[in-house]
């Protein structure tokens, strides 16, 4: 038996081997021409974080575009932060209509009043290098269909280190990078570029208009219609610091996600978790059977190295790490089942 498990949990850490085959980053291209670019920002309670992003856009190298902030009626100073700088502000007033959750109720009005050929759609916490724009629409010109990028995770307090498994699961669950070959299942919503074109055809944020994982919703429905998903990691070029404000705010955070979005991850979703049972397994035994914590946590450093801030430390606690994780899921488990809503932003989503 204990041979049995110890094979078990080496075909695992092989598996975790396999999910991020191939990491793919955002590469510094020049665009072989300048189409005009909208870029949308859906904004809700972001005065912390705004103001970064839109320095970082003023910076680019990239020059032909507009910004549209979507402020989705904060309950902060996100429109007075927003108005110091030269965008245009489309300003939402109450809570969104019945049928629609925030996030994609904000990017379908940005849409609207956007008049680019491009469209890229970008999470109020990012932080774009100056080439970054560029090499996202020179990567759509060359790729088509839907680009999206998980960007690098950058840190300054101490909580924001227990994102490591949060972070992974989500770079694997996609199977962008696994040497399985598998379609990816969705994009990720953090940093968005499509044509206007493919994008109203394939019917802009309105089909994903009830979604709280509006981006997996969105890149499956690019899929569907048979356009390319192309996802990759930020890399040097486009950064975020996830939860800025808080222990509370990254629970609240990754409760909302991780069920509904275990339950779309698909075929990658057998791969994770086989990935997990073993890590798991490593973590349980970890006094009988040490040698299997040493080999995953230098895998976890390896690999979260390239995605995060991580270190040698966070790799050696990943059993901290990883018990966190598994709190947060099964509360996201109950929320989702049981109660039928979850909380985001100072709102109640029905789901």
């Amino acid at each position: 038996m204990d041979l049995f498990r110890q094979i078990l949990i080496f075909l695992s850490w092989i598996f975790g081997w396999f999910l991020f085959w191939k990491l793919r980053f955002l590469a510094k291209e020049k665009t072989p021409f300048s189409p005009r670019v909208s870029v949308i920002v859906p904004a809700r309670n972001e005065e912390k974080n705004i103001g970064r992003l839109l320095r970082s856009l003023e910076r680019q190298t990239y020059k032909n575009f507009e910004v549209i902030v979507v402020n989705d009626n904060s309950e902060d100073a996100t429109e007075k932060v927003v108005s110091s700088f030269d965008v245009k502000l489309v300003n939402l007033r109450g809570d969104p209509p019945e049928g629609w959750v925030g996030k994609s109720w904000a990017c379908w009005n940005g849409y609207l009043s956007s008049e680019g050929d491009v469209l890229i759609f970008l999470d109020a916490d990012v932080e774009l290098q100056e080439e970054a724009l560029e090499s996202l629409v020179s990567t759509l010109l060359r790729e088509g269909g839907l680009v999206s990028v998980w960007p690098y995770q950058r840190f300054e307090r101490l909580y924001e280190h227990l994102t490591l498994p949060f972070n992974l699961v989500a770079i694997g669950a996609m199977g962008s990078f696994s040497a399985f070959k598998t379609k990816p299942t969705g994009a990720y919503g953090p940093a968005m570029a499509t044509s206007r074109k493919d994008y109203e055809e394939v019917g802009t944020h309105e089909v994903s208009k009830d979604s709280v994982i509006e981006d997996v919703t969105l890149g499956k429905k690019f899929l569907e219609k048979g356009y390319k998903v192309n996802n990759y990691l930020g890399g040097e070029l486009i950064r975020f610091r996830m939860y800025p404000n808080g222990f509370k705010e990254l629970f609240e955070g990754f409760t909302k996600n991780m069920a509904l979005g275990a339950a779309s991850a698909g075929l990658n979703s057998l791969f994770l978790f086989l990935w997990i049972v073993g890590l798991y397994s490593s973590l349980f035994n970890l006094l009988e059977l040490p040698h299997w914590y040493l080999l995953f946590a230098a895998q976890l450093y390896v690999v979260s190295r390239r995605t995060g801030d991580y270190s040698l430390l966070d790799a050696l606690l990943y059993p901290v790490h990883f018990l966190f994780f598994l709190c947060v899921f099964l509360f996201s488990i109950f929320r989702v089942l049981f109660l039928k809503n979850v909380a985001w932003k100072g709102r109640r989503i029905r789901v």
